[in-house]
Protein backbone atom coordinates (compact mmCIF):
# COMPACT_ATOMS: atom_id res chain seq x y z
CA UNK A 1 0.00 0.00 0.00
CA UNK A 2 1.53 3.53 -0.85
CA UNK A 3 1.78 6.18 1.58
CA UNK A 4 -0.66 8.34 0.10
CA UNK A 5 -3.46 5.68 0.75
CA UNK A 6 -1.75 4.98 4.28
CA UNK A 7 -2.43 8.79 5.05
CA UNK A 8 -5.91 8.73 3.70
CA UNK A 9 -6.93 5.57 5.60
CA UNK A 10 -5.83 7.30 9.25
CA UNK A 11 -7.09 10.11 8.84
CA UNK A 12 -10.40 8.85 7.27
CA UNK A 13 -9.85 6.54 10.73
CA UNK A 14 -9.50 10.14 13.26
CA UNK A 15 -12.49 11.48 11.86
CA UNK A 16 -14.59 8.79 12.73
CA UNK A 17 -13.09 8.50 15.35
CA UNK A 18 -13.33 12.09 16.49
CA UNK A 19 -17.19 12.34 15.49
CA UNK A 20 -18.38 9.31 17.58
CA UNK A 21 -16.03 10.61 20.43
CA UNK A 22 -18.22 13.87 19.83
CA UNK A 23 -21.65 12.11 20.23
CA UNK A 24 -20.69 11.20 23.99
CA UNK A 25 -21.29 7.58 23.71
CA UNK A 26 -17.64 6.84 23.16
CA UNK A 27 -15.55 8.22 26.13
CA UNK A 28 -12.49 6.16 25.24
CA UNK A 29 -10.72 7.05 22.13
CA UNK A 30 -7.99 3.67 22.62
CA UNK A 31 -11.27 1.18 22.15
CA UNK A 32 -12.34 2.93 19.11
CA UNK A 33 -8.71 2.46 17.49
CA UNK A 34 -9.23 -0.84 17.44
CA UNK A 35 -12.29 -0.75 15.32
CA UNK A 36 -11.78 -1.04 11.65
CA UNK A 37 -12.87 1.66 9.51
CA UNK A 38 -16.20 -0.12 8.40
CA UNK A 39 -17.26 -0.49 11.91
CA UNK A 40 -16.64 2.83 12.82
CA UNK A 41 -18.37 4.43 9.22
CA UNK A 42 -21.56 2.08 10.23
CA UNK A 43 -21.66 3.13 13.87
CA UNK A 44 -20.93 7.33 12.61
CA UNK A 45 -24.02 6.29 9.89
CA UNK A 46 -26.01 4.95 12.77
CA UNK A 47 -25.83 8.49 14.89
CA UNK A 48 -26.19 10.35 11.95
CA UNK A 49 -29.37 8.77 11.25
CA UNK A 50 -30.43 9.09 15.23
CA UNK A 51 -29.84 12.68 15.20
CA UNK A 52 -31.76 13.51 11.77
CA UNK A 53 -35.04 11.56 12.75
CA UNK A 54 -34.97 13.94 16.14
CA UNK A 55 -35.34 16.53 14.66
Amino acid sequence: MGKLMQTAIIKQKQFYIYELLKTGLFPDANALQQWTIRELRHEYERHQLQKKQRW
